[in-house]
């Protein structure tokens, strides 16, 4: 049973030791020769400082600084055991220990770091999986670099040329060496070839901390492909004059070096050695590096049934062909065209680049949408044509005029008083004619009809005397064309006579 009690001593040991001591660093690497610092540091006043360096232990003083490692800190009195490593050994790999008194009792307490003392790797190796020394466009590639016995593992990074690769990138794996504490990392790239691979070199980057600079291993790639054109569509030749010397350049990309020839009309004409008076003279491609090529056809004299001519241009090697129509101009070439061909659109003469007709498709969009909502706002009475409707409900449903008046027809504003006077000689042909109809037509038999005719022109002059008015106000006829009629009608009432009356 005396065995717990002796672990849970040290288990409480190492939770004070864990607690109460504080050093700085806890890992460093450094190289042969190079400086370090260790320092610890505990929160009461120590009255010595010891520290173990590889396999010798150093009693560090503040008064003491000719040895190897000596007292660095502000003083004992402020709790800092601190350590001058001057010049790091290659045999002081690995721990580094200091050891101060307790606060309280008789267990000194000790604290660790790392050391790591940098070794260079080996020369880099780059491994492929095939020992070919060229490729085709579209071949899946696969290489390995490795860096051997380094203290620490070295960094390990991918180019082309000068520019970083990310893509494909495997994870590194490092492994140690079997009875030594250096480390190998090794790295794996797969790849896709393309054309633009061609010429460029693979390189494999080695960096360490105790290198002076990176190591690098290389290799040189190889693609080859089909002979590739360089602006899509019909090509045009600007700038050539009638009656003078006339030059077809066209460039082109293929891995191996391609063959051309021309078609002129009904003549085909390839690179040869041609007659001095030869009206036309095809060049053998020119390399212009990384795969290019310049391809030319000369016109001796260029007539203006050349300028209407379309020019036909096959070029071709081992693996593949491609064609191409040339056609001439003379006029000079647009500066836009220039710049950047490859991004521009002829619309009617007028050359548009990629700024220009992304500007045009948003405005016929913006314009799009401002018609949309102003024909929604219109069909729905929304935004700004809200009053619309409630204005024509007004107008429906009539106004009263302060005489009685009531208003038929919507939408129509009622007559002035000025129509009203020139309605009345109207009004008395038409109280004529009434009263002409009403002879005319036939009498019923009941009591009205059989009252006197007096009876009836008194009732008549009654009904007169009662009718408050009526107004009906017609289009004057004029030489232009009326404004819609207006039909305005006001409530009459009928003063009904007595019953009484009546039979007298």
């Amino acid at each position: 049973m005396a065995v717990f009690p002796a672990l849970f001593g040290f288990f409480l040991l190492a939770v004070v030791k864990g607690q109460v001591v504080d050093i700085t660093p806890r890992e460093a690497v450094r190289r042969v020769g190079d400086e370090l610092i260790v320092q610890c540091k505990v929160p009461y006043p120590i009255d010595s400082c010891r520290m173990t360096v590889g396999p010798n232990s150093y009693r560090l003083l503040p008064t003491n600084q000719d040895e190897e490692v000596v007292y660095s800190g502000n003083g004992l009195q402020f709790g800092e055991c601190g350590g001058l490593i001057k010049h790091v050994r290659e045999e002081w790999n690995g721990n580094i220990s200091c050891v101060v008194p307790p606060q309280s009792g008789s267990i000194e307490l000790t604290a660790t770091m790392q050391l790591t003392v940098a070794r260079p790797p080996l020369q880099p190796l780059l491994i492929t999986d095939t020992h070919q020394s060229s490729f085709k466009e579209g071949d899946y590639f696969m290489a390995q670099c490795v860096v051997p016995s380094g203290r620490p593992a070295a960094k390990v990074t991918w180019y082309l040329d000068d520019e970083p690769l990310l893509e494909g990138i495997h994870q590194a794996v490092i492994r140690p060496e079997p009875g030594s504490d250096l480390k190998t990392i090794s790295q794996n790239l797969s790849r896709t070839l393309s054309a633009d691979d061609n010429g460029k070199r693979l390189i494999c980057r080695a960096e360490h901390e105790a290198l002076d600079g990176p190591k690098d291993v290389a290799r040189q790639l190889v693609v080859e492909y089909p002979p590739k054109r360089m602006e899509a569509g019909q090509i045009t030749i600007f700038g050539l004059k009638i009656g003078e010397e006339g030059r077809l350049n066209v460039t082109v990309r293929a891995n191996p070096a391609p063959t051309a020839s021309w078609t002129v009309g009904d003549l085909v004409v390839s690179p040869r050695p041609a007659a001095d008076d030869a009206a036309v003279v095809a060049l053998e491609p020119e390399h212009l590096g990384g795969g290019y090529y310049n391809v030319t056809l000369i016109l001796q004299r260029v007539a203006k049934e050349d300028v209407d001519r379309t020019y036909y241009l096959r070029v071709s090697n081992e693996l593949g062909q491609e064609e191409f129509a040339v056609r001439l101009s003379t006029m000079d070439e647009p500066a836009a065209r220039k710049a950047n061909s490859s991004y521009l659109i002829d619309v009617y003469g007028v050359e548009l680049g990629s700024g220009a007709i992304a500007g045009i498709v948003v405005a016929v969009l913006i314009l799009l949408i401002a018609v949309s909502l102003i024909v929604f706002a219109k069909a729905t009475d929304r935004w700004c044509f809200g009053g619309s409707r409630s204005r024509d409900h007004t107008k429906n449903s009539g106004e009263s005029t302060p005489a009685g008046d009531v208003l038929i027809e919507r939408g129509i504003p009622r007559p002035s008083r000025t129509d009203t006077e020139s309605a009345a000689g109207q009004r008395s042909r038409l109280a004529a004619l009434g009263a002409r109809m009403r002879a005319v037509l036939p009498r019923s038999k009941d009591k009205v009809q059989d009252t006197a005719p007096e009876t009836r022109d008194e009732e008549q002059g009654d009904e007169k005397k009662s009718v408050v008015y009526a107004e009906l106000a017609l289009s004057e006829t004029v030489e232009k064309p009326p404004p819609p009629a207006t039909e305005y009608a006001e409530i009459v009432y009928t003063q009904q006579q007595p019953a009484a009356e009546t039979k007298e």
